[in-house]
């Protein structure tokens, strides 16, 4: 399993996106992942927060009863 990014590599793509940068180019410019900035960039415009999303938890079996 992966682990999230450090805030400090969330916030610096979503400022370069924000000043008008693409998400790939902030990707390259970074050196991340170019789904990792793409998703950042969406879930900053959906919450406004760039604190990573719930990784695991509990999931219901497909074949309980």
């Amino acid at each position: 399993m992966t682990a999230p990014l450090s805030q400090d590599l969330h916030k610096r793509p979503v400022r370069a996106v924000e000043e008008g940068a693409s998400a790939r180019e902030a990707a390259a410019r970074f050196v991340v992942s170019a789904s990792a900035a793409i998703k950042l960039a969406q879930r900053v415009r959906q919450t406004s927060s760039t604190a990573p999303a719930k990784i695991g938890g509990y999931r219901k079996p497909l074949l309980a009863d």
